[in-house]
């Protein structure tokens, strides 16, 4: 596969070893972490796949936060919160401040901008290298979104697993763009469109290849499990035999019947009569609280599965969603196909990345550079898999951030995450001038649009891209369920 050339691009064999799929080599890491961490992986190498004491991955995929914006306050994490401050479009800066605490913004921000996350957006938020343009692509006077932060005590999940297992500090996401190219990323190592493919002019489904055909090439069981959307839809029907409901994967978990690889994608609250506020993606404007009782829910059913001592899950955000970072993303190495659409190959904002089971190094700190492709890499390495990407051999293998200089600790304690039958969420219409029913403004035509007021209409293009992608995956045979 042609690749894009970048002068940061390291030699074909580095690159080899980076990866960790040349089997027994010694790692070599200079300039790929911190200094110690760096220094102590180069020591060792990654262990004989077979002996890796992991024959089952889960992969979550949230959606939209920057890793200072949630995870700032971790500690020994290279994160910002309190103290720093942007300019807003009239010249005044805005200082970062806490949204649980404020009564204007709270858990969800309703009535505010979903902050802009679009490639030109990310662009202007990047500001060849500043990283101060988070408030420019903001249009509401005194929306101030995009620079608040959550604390520990916010975000009681992520709080036990900086305690007990590993985040990472320097993962980034595979593109400087919005959710369907990320999530393209997710399942290719790359991508065949730079937006969300609004307005509604449907695009035929994604010819790339996908980690779901080097599983089934090599005869292992994978699967993808969603709740109301299924992403596997952008490539037609051609994964709907390998989809399934979320409500299959609590209980094969149960039973002990986990395949070698499962995604989990969250509840998107795309179904008809569904309003802003009831996802539990993180997506704005879910209640994060919804989101960390999702995600707690999925770690409790695999620390009680027959397949934990042997599972590893590792959870991560499609897209910044518009927040805060502080960290300038590199470049990254693309296909000649994915340039041609006009992809400069800069990687997206940081994102949070979790690690968490029994070969999880504890209450530790990654700094190793990861992106989406260190998944997959991980799952190439582990399952024997063939080439995918241009970044097969570029992007770190996030193995390198496991625990194998020690036995498995199969250690899995409860964290204190409180949940709410129905959804701490409220109904987060209130703010939001409609003036139309929901309904009725979903099917506006375009130039109605970009009439509506940017908080609204930011919603309703989310809605009605997420509803373009339903479409084609019920027109493709698959069947959604509920949150």
């Amino acid at each position: 596969m042609a690749k894009k050339h970048h002068p940061t691009q390291m030699d074909a064999t580095r690159r080899q070893l980076l990866a960790g799929i040349a089997g027994g080599s010694v790692i070599a890491l200079t300039g790929c972490g911190s200094g110690d961490e760096a220094a102590q992986a180069a020591a060792r190498a990654l262990p004989d796949p077979q002996d890796s004491g992991i024959d089952h991955i889960v992969v979550v995929m949230m959606e939209n936060r920057s890793f200072d914006h949630f995870l700032g306050w971790v500690a020994g994490a290279d994160g910002r919160q309190a103290g720093l401050s942007y300019p807003d479009r009239d010249g005044h800066r805005i200082a970062t401040f806490h949204l649980a605490s404020d009564p204007g913004y709270g858990y969800q921000g309703c009535g505010k901008e979903d902050p802009s996350h679009s490639y030109a957006g990310g662009r202007s938020h990047y500001n060849h290298g500043a990283m101060n343009g988070f408030l420019q692509t903001v249009e509401t006077p005194g929306d101030h979104f995009p620079v608040g932060y959550y604390l520990a005590d916010d975000l009681p999940f992520y709080k036990g697993v900086a305690e007990h297992f590993t985040l990472c500090d320097r993962y980034f996401c595979g593109i400087l763009a919005s959710t369907f190219p990320n999530r393209v990323y997710m399942h290719a190592g790359q991508t065949d469109r730079l937006d969300n493919a609004f307005p509604i002019v449907q695009q035929a489904p994604s010819n790339l290849p996908t980690i779901w055909d080097l599983m089934a090439a090599k005869g292992l069981r994978a699967r993808y499990y969603f709740h109301d959307l299924p992403f596997t839809g952008l490539w037609g029907a051609k994964h709907l035999a390998i989809s399934r409901p979320y409500a299959q994967f609590l209980l094969e978990a149960n039973a002990g019947t986990l395949p070698a690889l499962s995604y989990v994608d969250p509840y998107f609250a795309v179904a008809v009569g569904e309003e802003p506020g009831a996802s539990r993606d993180d997506h704005p404007h879910a209640d994060i609280r919804d989101g960390q009782a999702f995600l707690n829910q999925v770690y409790n059913t695999l620390r009680a599965s027959p397949n934990w001592e042997r599972t590893l899950l590792i959870i991560n955000y499609d897209e910044w969603g518009g927040f805060y970072d502080h960290v300038a993303p590199p470049l990254a190495p693309i296909s000649a196909a994915e340039a041609a659409l006009g992809n400069d190959g800069r990687l997206g904002f940081r994102v949070p990345c979790a690690i968490i089971g029994p070969r999880a190094r504890r209450g530790h700190v990654s700094h190793f550079q990861f992106d989406p492709s260190s998944i997959l890499n991980l799952i190439r390495w582990r399952f024997g898999l063939g080439n995918l990407c241009a970044r097969d051999d570029s992007a770190a293998n996030l193995a390198l951030a496991l625990d194998f200089d020690n036995p498995p600790n199969p250690d899995a304690p409860a964290f204190d995450v409180p949940t709410s039958t129905l959804g701490f969420g409220r109904e987060c219409t209130t703010g939001l001038p409609l003036g139309l029913p929901l309904t009725e403004l979903l099917n506006l035509p375009l130039g109605e649009l970009r009439n509506l007021p940017a908080a609204l209409r930011a919603y309703v293009e989310h809605n009605a891209e997420l509803r373009s992608l339903l479409d084609l995956a019920t027109a493709s045979g698959f069947a959604g369920s509920g949150p």
